[in-house]
């Protein structure tokens, strides 16, 4: 076998194996970020890089667990549904291979979304389904382009990173 095949079969074995996860710690809170699995370009050129990423905070005896969507920019006001309510969003995504509406809302930014888990358990029930799903995609509009965007997330690494972190416990 020469060289090249080698580091071709090498480069597609770690492709495959899921994307890396990128942990950033507080006092007591976690966050596990995940980037699409490529950019999408504006029209200038320049790419921009998604991320998904899930927040586990322990306060006591209390856990807490958002999922968080940074696109990367700014979001065309498409995005934002006329029957949802103020503020709120929704993004197509596909989870299990299943297209669904998801209702999101601005988180700390104007460029970041949490998924609007009204509890606590509907929000483990959602992070449950990405995690079994493995591979996820959101559709969105950029600011810039106007043209729908898909970013596809490879989550098959997630589920053991956040078992290391008490903080991110979903049981």
């Amino acid at each position: 076998m020469n060289v090249s095949g080698l580091v071709a079969i090498v480069l597609w074995s770690s492709l495959c194996m899921g994307q890396e996860v990128h942990v950033s710690r507080g006092k007591g809170v976690v966050v596990l970020s995940v980037a699409a699995q490529k950019p999408y370009q504006l029209l200038s050129g320049e790419g921009k890089m998604p991320m998904l990423s899930v927040e586990c905070a322990h306060k006591g005896k209390k856990a807490g667990h958002l999922v968080e969507f940074s696109p990367g920019g700014s979001l065309v006001e498409e995005n934002f549904e006329v029957d949802a309510k103020p503020g709120e969003l929704t993004f197509n995504m596909t989870i299990g291979g299943t297209k669904q509406m998801t209702a999101w809302v601005p988180y700390g930014d104007t460029v970041t979304f949490t998924y609007f888990g009204k509890s606590e358990p509907e929000r483990l029930k959602f992070i449950q389904s990405l995690l079994s799903s493995g591979v996820v995609s959101i559709e969105f509009k950029p600011f810039l382009t106007g043209v729908p965007t898909t970013s596809v997330f490879d989550l098959s690494k997630l589920r053991d990173e956040m078992d290391k972190y008490p903080e991110c416990a979903t049981k």
